[in-house]
């Protein structure tokens, strides 16, 4: 045996025995560690890096760990800590509110951070659609004998910071849907839903805007042709373009707008023009609230929209939408800064105090957790394995905590993880993340005989496709699903020489 050789097999022989004596000091399952590290690091060699945690809940025994205390970029994942500091702050029966209100002959509409206002996948749970709040509004209006408003309608957005998008989100983000601006008052995600249909040959689609607006322009060069139909949006203002062609009805992709207030005031005014309902004056942006707090007098309400905890949280977690997340973190923070007997807006600051209190009080390191934003969106997050895990365990301790795993996707059925794992259906809750360079799945796994693990696998550094990277998640799923009943790994020498 060559010198390298012999030099290889001690090493190797040394980190097989130091696996040994730590699964044996920690309490790690050595037949479960052994198929983790060998499937997890499957593609060590592509330069890529990981952090998990497996931990059995009952016991809070620590099955497996990598990297546990070292800071990773965490995409999504960030998610879990922004919903479960609202379920603390709020409880999971709070609704969320959105008020209509009329002072003398003005009309006022007020917010105080609600995103699911217009949202249409909440709306179809009740059999609705995007307007059909503002339909309601319209008809409480004329049920108080309201058929015209005589002076202006006035909105009120300054439930939160007037610092809409985030300063270090890519500019490349913000034409998308998901960096849609985060206001005090939101509607339809914030973002227009346009439909091409086919007209004569050659000649432009016609199309409709959901939600019906006027303060918007839209430039059509999208022909009737077979071919693909493509929506653009100018940077800094509400101009739509589309291009391409079709030859059937296509819905495009959602596109934000710039002033999410603004948009929810023109969507209500031209909704009770829809109604004959006119209102004779101008749409004005208020500086203060009508009678000086978010909440307005009693008497001066017409109608009040709800919007439940419970749906919000499935919104953040089964389809990881970002600006439920956005407003969650900045409503967390402006509901910290009440119980502190402070009147101030939410904003990022204040949600990421409110956060990091929420986790020292639950017992949490938060020493290695740094909120860029409440979504996972920046680059600049950073959260541990550990700290994920101990919140999914400590979430099961809290009132509402069942709720908040069944508003988390389920492998095979629905949200992020419903074309994933659909050998895992009723077994899998758990909660994806990605932006370029990250993909991290965090959770809950029910096992085959009735044991609840929580675990947390963050990969960054990943060049190029990630597909590779969900499968390894997927596989290390499908082992843990079986726990305790399973083989150690055939050989993990191969997997200790890559890792050198």
């Amino acid at each position: 045996m060559t010198r390298r050789r012999f030099s290889t097999a001690i090493l190797l022989v040394s980190l097989l025995s130091l696996t040994a004596c730590r699964s044996q000091v920690q309490g790690h399952d050595p037949a479960l560690e052994s198929q983790l590290t060998s499937i997890l690091h499957r593609r060590d060699a592509s330069g890529a890096i990981f952090t998990a945690r497996v931990v059995e809940v009952s016991t809070k025994r620590e099955l497996y760990a990598e990297r546990i205390d070292d800071p990773f970029t965490p995409a999504s994942n960030m998610k879990l800590a922004t919903g479960a500091t609202g379920l603390d702050l709020f409880g999971i029966d709070h609704k969320f509110k959105t008020y209509l209100a009329m002072d003398g002959d003005d009309l006022w509409l007020i917010g105080t951070g609600d995103p699911a206002c217009g949202d249409d996948l909440i709306a179809k749970k009740t059999g609705g659609k995007t307007i059909t709040m503002l339909d309601e509004w319209a008809r409480a209006l004329k049920a108080r004998g309201v058929k015209e408003i005589r002076g202006n309608l006035y909105y009120y957005d300054g439930a939160f910071e007037a610092q809409q998008i985030h300063p270090n989100w890519s500019k490349s983000f913000l034409t998308d849907w998901y960096a849609a601006p985060v206001s005090g008052l939101n509607f339809n995600d914030n973002c227009v839903d346009i439909t091409v249909y086919p007209t004569n040959p050659g000649e432009p689609v016609r199309y409709e805007v959901v939600p019906p607006i006027k303060n918007i322009k839209v430039n059509n060069l999208c022909k009737t042709a077979s071919g693909t139909p493509e929506i653009d949006r100018a940077q800094l203002s509400n101009l739509y373009i589309l291009k391409g062609s079709t030859s059937e009805k296509k819905t495009l992709p959602s596109k934000p707008v710039v002033d999410p207030g603004a948009f929810f005031a023109d969507a209500l005014r031209t909704n009770l023009e829809s109604h004959g309902i006119h209102i004779g004056g101008e749409t004005k942006r208020a500086d203060k609230p009508l009678g000086g707090k978010v909440v307005p007098p009693s008497d001066n309400i017409v109608a009040i929209h709800e919007s439940k905890m419970f749906d919000i949280l499935s919104r953040i977690n089964k389809q990881s939408q970002n600006l439920f997340a956005e407003a969650m973190c900045k409503m967390d923070g402006r509901e910290y800064e009440a119980r502190h007997g402070r009147d101030v807006p939410g904003s990022w600051e204040n949600g990421s105090e409110a956060i990091h209190a929420f986790l020292k009080k639950e017992g949490i390191d938060d020493s290695k957790y740094h909120l860029q934003d409440g979504s996972g969106l920046g680059r600049d997050n950073r959260l541990t394995s550990r700290m994920q895990t101990e919140l999914l365990i400590k979430l099961t301790k809290m009132p509402g905590g069942e709720a908040f795993r069944e508003s988390m996707a389920q492998a095979g059925k629905d949200g992020t993880i419903g074309k994933r794992m659909n050998d895992l259906e009723g077994h899998i809750w758990a909660k994806t993340g990605y932006i370029g360079g990250v993909r991290a799945l965090s959770g809950y796994i029910l096992t085959n005989n009735g044991k609840w693990l929580v675990f947390s696998i963050i990969y960054n550094k990943i060049p190029g496709d990630v597909k590779p990277y969900e499968q390894m998640q997927d596989d290390a799923c499908r082992v843990m699903v079986n726990w305790p009943n399973i083989k150690p790994a055939a050989s993990t020498q191969p997997t200790l020489a890559s890792a050198r």
